[in-house]
């Protein structure tokens, strides 16, 4: 019984460190958006990015959800601003 409640500590703590990275990719995103200015490629590039970080956090968050965990979101961008 042990062993689960580690792994599951564990676990959590993995499910935080891929949420603050998402978050970290999301803003990453939105700077390359930034840097794309006029060429049509890097901004559709930029776009999908963005996309596919949003939906990736939202799956995490899902995640966290369903395996009890409080995240506090104030913390977690705090974290990521930090960076």
């Amino acid at each position: 019984m042990t062993q689960s409640l580690g792994s599951s500590k564990d676990r959590e703590a993995n499910l935080i460190e891929e949420i603050e990275k998402a978050l970290l990719e999301i803003n990453l995103s939105e700077k390359a958006f930034q840097w794309a200015q006029n060429d049509p490629d890097a901004v559709d590039l930029a776009i999908a990015k963005k996309q596919a970080a949003m939906q990736h956090y939202d799956f995490l968050i899902k995640q966290a959800k369903k395996a009890g965990l409080k995240l506090d979101k104030g913390q977690l961008i705090a974290k990521i601003l930090k960076q």
